[in-house]
């Protein structure tokens, strides 16, 4: 069913381009020219431009699931000695883009986490973890395929470097004395390189935008604790419609689809807690994001500037062990270009 569903969104982002007029020349400077905040590497900058951009997100997920099915509590203590009751990922991301040509862009992104979880023991202790992260940095380069008229393309590739902690520690009630390592959930980073394929394409006409765009990231190797994350696949289509001229509305599909983890932190017993199963740890989910974008047209006093307000409502999830799932989900971004 979710298949059939891209696939309707997909014809339906192919067919709107039919819509665009043949004379009409893509445009980044409205409120639409830019694709909505959960978007990153969207568009080439021209040659020396720069933009700094900054995006905070915050994801809030509520109970255990299984294929497509809630667990009770008590179902999921009966086979942990841990159930995670709510996850807050607390996200603060930082770009800069580069227009090195006219075809090629460069952009690097790390981001900062603060994350915390709430978990429940079959012994009836009731104890929240936290950890407040640095994540791993991003290095990608777009470069453009096709730019005619209200229609361009372009393909990117880039590597993540392992920055962030993939081995987080914390005291919890089991760890004494000490600490212990956290479930992969409470983990920014994945300890590995991995590289980061992907093209993207836009259309555009008087009253609004349309693009869509294909992800992936796959680790290279293994991390010091004996695993690696599993590969992930990203898909996204939106349709923007410009207001005026200051305000635009977003709309889109959002798709991932992740692998199980390779390997097992030798640490971690995946029988205390479903968040340290990484077998079981792999899914797919479709989100529905909203958004409002306003752009600061030339002449005005902040000319260039841009914020950016996503909301996430997530609307199909399939896992194929017990995670934590989704509840919502709110974006928040700022750019600027120069």
């Amino acid at each position: 069913m979710v298949r059939k569903s891209l696939i309707a969104v997909a014809l339906l982002s192919v067919a709107a381009p039919a819509a665009a007029q043949e004379d009409w020349s893509w445009t980044s400077s409205r409120p639409d020219g830019h694709a909505p905040v959960g978007v990153i590497g969207d568009r080439l900058l021209s040659l020396g431009s720069v933009e700094f951009g900054y995006r905070f997100s915050n994801l809030n997920s509520q109970g255990v699931w299984f294929g497509t099915d809630s667990l009770t509590l008590d179902e999921t203590l009966e086979f942990y000695d841990v159930a995670p009751l709510a996850l807050t990922n607390q996200t603060h991301s930082f770009t800069v883009s580069v227009g090195a040509t006219e075809s090629l862009t460069f952009i690097a992104n790390m981001d900062y986490s603060s994350r915390s979880r709430e978990q429940l023991s079959n012994s009836g202790v009731f104890y929240v973890t936290e950890a407040d992260e640095l994540g791993d940095l991003s290095l990608t380069g777009l470069y453009s395929i096709f730019d005619e008229g209200a229609y361009r393309a372009h393909v990117q590739l880039g590597a993540l470097v392992p920055t962030g902690s993939d081995d987080v520690r914390r005291e919890t009630p089991f760890s004494s004395p000490g600490e212990e390592g956290l479930p992969y959930d409470m983990r920014p980073g994945g300890g590995t390189f991995a590289v980061l394929p992907g093209i993207s394409a836009q259309v555009q006409n008087e009253v609004g935008t349309v693009g869509a765009q294909v992800r992936g990231t796959v680790p290279v190797g293994t991390n010091d604790r004996d695993y690696s994350l599993g590969n992930r696949v990203y898909a996204t289509g939106w349709a923007a419609y410009k207001l005026n001229e200051y305000f635009s509305l977003s709309a889109r599909f959002q798709y991932q689809k992740w692998s199980g983890i390779n390997g097992q932190d030798p640490d971690l017993d995946p029988i205390q807690d479903p968040g340290n199963d990484a077998f079981f740890l792999e899914g797919e989910r479709l989100d529905l994001p909203v958004g409002l974008n306003l752009y600061m047209p030339e002449g005005s006093r902040l000319e260039g500037h841009r914020l950016s307000l996503e909301a996430i409502f997530p609307t199909h999830h399939e896992y194929q062990g017990p995670q934590l799932a989704l509840d919502w989900g709110l974006m928040l971004g700022w750019q600027v270009v120069f």
